[in-house]
């Protein structure tokens, strides 16, 4: 019988697939990074690498992360599977002979790699950089709304069990990073959802998804629907202090529900650096384009359709230095997408006329 298009294309994936991993078969330390303030996806997809190099190498491997673990439903996830991770400002990266980047891409800016460093693996669902071509093995993917489809498929293909923790991982990934496959979700990702369904532990899903949360995520909430201002259609927040860093992403998030918002740009600061957050509709689909043209150089932005962040480069050595900087975003924002004339009019007593 004649092999169908799909059928080969399957083949010769399987083949690049294997004939990477023999590639790194006499390696014997491996280090895995993820980007920092790792969400759900990234601490997903480095755990089934970690799985599938412990399996098909046989070798050991550290997990590594720069920032922290802040957002409850991440800190949750990785207790309740008990995922080992390294704070990779304890580890010198030149004594693992395999070096693998999950999530994120070299000279990002989002991600503790040392700039320039040799790099053997990347894997991401994010528009390529030209410095991941400096890996051998870079499989980026950006069609795809989860990096951890990609790992989920590795291990399919390389016949590693994926047992009920692993598989609770991957779902909570693909569930936060697609919005329950509502969000820039590909056929892969439905086939995924629905192939780990019966392995996941529901109980730890459900302690992963509705996590107690800190005093600081009510009070960066309290401070969000004071002091958020609307131009047309886009929500622009200051949060200030923040908590942890990923405060801004879990408030651009919750504020792209208001039902005038189709952009929502979050800002805040955590030991000396600015976050930022751009959450867009999916008639929008350009945030990762508009952070990027809003930073510029003033710092190192990424994301694609509708998520972004970015981290500033400059140091921030009180509110008002941000207060400056994230009027100056807004503006770019606003002429960006059309909206200059418009707003602003606080959210809260905008919403209370509507």
């Amino acid at each position: 019988m004649e092999s169908t298009p799909a059928q080969l294309a399957r083949g010769r994936h399987t083949f690049a697939f294997k004939k990477q991993l023999d590639r790194l078969r006499r390696r014997e330390r491996a280090l895995i990074y993820t980007h920092d303030n790792p969400d759900p996806d990234s601490l997903a997809a480095a755990w089934g690498l970690a799985r599938l190099f412990e399996h098909e190498l046989e070798i050991d491997v550290i997990i590594a992360h720069g920032g922290i673990v802040g957002r409850a439903q991440n800190r949750a996830m990785v207790d309740s599977l008990a995922i080992k991770l390294t704070p990779a400002e304890h580890l010198d990266p030149g004594r693992f002979d395999l070096i693998a980047l999950v999530d994120s891409q070299p000279e990002t800016g989002n991600n503790s790699l040392p700039h320039g460093h040799r790099i053997d693996v990347v894997i991401d669902h994010h528009p390529p950089r030209p410095e991941s071509r400096r890996a051998p093995w870079c499989d980026i993917r950006p069609d795809l709304g989860a990096t951890s489809t990609i790992v989920f498929e590795y291990l399919r293909r390389a016949g590693v069990t994926i047992d009920s923790p692993l598989a609770t991982a991957f779902f909570f990934a693909l569930r936060t990073e697609t919005r329950d496959l509502g969000r820039e979700a590909s056929a892969k990702e439905r086939h995924a959802y629905l192939a780990l369904v019966p392995v996941v532990d529901h109980a730890l899903l459900y302690r992963m998804s509705h996590p107690k949360v800190p005093r600081a995520h009510f009070a960066a909430l309290d401070r969000a629907i004071r002091s958020a201002e609307v131009y047309g259609n886009i929500v622009a927040v200051n949060l200030g202090r923040l908590g942890y860093p990923d405060l801004v992403a879990e408030i651009a998030d919750l504020l792209l529900s208001y039902d005038g918002a189709k952009l929502v740009l979050c800002a805040g600061h955590y030991e000396g650096s600015a976050y930022l957050s751009l959450r867009a509709e999916p008639t929008q689909r350009r945030a990762g384009s508009l952070m990027r043209a809003i930073v510029g150089t003033s710092g190192a932005a990424g994301g694609h359709g509708t998520m972004a962040g970015a981290r500033l480069f400059a140091k921030v050595r009180s509110g008002n230095t941000l207060d400056a900087e994230f009027k100056r975003l807004v503006a770019k924002l606003r002429e960006a997408t059309n909206q200059g004339g418009q707003g602003p009019v606080p959210l809260l007593s905008h919403g209370r006329g509507a």
